[in-house]
């Protein structure tokens, strides 16, 4: 799971620069959001983690196809901003890879 972490924040960093500049807003609840793929995103959630582990007392991440809003997976990861910079996890542990916040919004 680490993997997918740490890949997932390498690639989006790349794939979002430029459409950060042309966001509409989120949905109430929604702090950012990182293309992945075609197929997938992370909604980065303003809600707390059910993750456990590593992830105690951090924000919830849904993982879902774009756009699909409540159809996601939120149970393999969190995430929370410290000092401006955006740290994921899982339950395993804290991902070594750290990002700015504005990779998500």
């Amino acid at each position: 799971m680490r993997r997918i972490v740490f890949l997932g924040v390498v690639l989006a960093a790349a794939a979002t620069t430029a459409a950060a500049q042309t966001r509409k807003p989120f949905p109430p609840g929604v702090v950012g959001v990182m293309p992945i793929d075609a197929g997938t995103e992370y909604l980065f959630l303003d809600r707390p983690t059910t993750v456990g582990g590593a992830c105690k007392g951090w924000k919830a991440v849904s993982i879902q196809p774009p756009g699909r809003l409540g159809a996601g997976t939120t149970g393999l990861m969190c995430w929370k901003e410290s000092n401006g910079q955006l740290l994921t996890a899982t339950a395993a542990g804290v991902s070594p890879q750290v990002a700015p916040m504005d990779l998500i919004r």
